[in-house]
């Protein structure tokens, strides 16, 4: 059976994921180079955090950012959901 919450613990696995993220990043060339200009910051509060990053110029990237942003909320939102608590997004 396919124990989630364990591969999400997992260090292994999560440098798996990423990885693999890379990988797929670094076929896109000048995209690749246009993204690493961008700085992400992640906030941490004492029971949850706050990320942000500046506009990009470059119209790409800054639909990536928003499309990214996006998949990363719905992804979170709905794990949580998943084990059982209660989630609100704001908008």
């Amino acid at each position: 059976m396919f124990d989630f919450m364990n591969m999400a613990n997992s260090p292994q696995s999560r440098e798996m994921l990423f990885r693999m993220m890379s990988k797929q990043m670094g076929q896109l060339r000048g995209f690749r180079e246009a993204i690493s200009r961008v700085e992400v910051v992640i906030k941490r509060n004492e029971r949850g955090f706050e990320t942000a990053h500046r506009p990009e110029r470059q119209c790409q990237v800054e639909t990536m950012l928003k499309e990214s942003t996006d998949n990363w909320i719905e992804m979170l939102s709905r794990g949580f959901q998943a084990v059982g608590y209660k989630v609100k997004i704001y908008e």
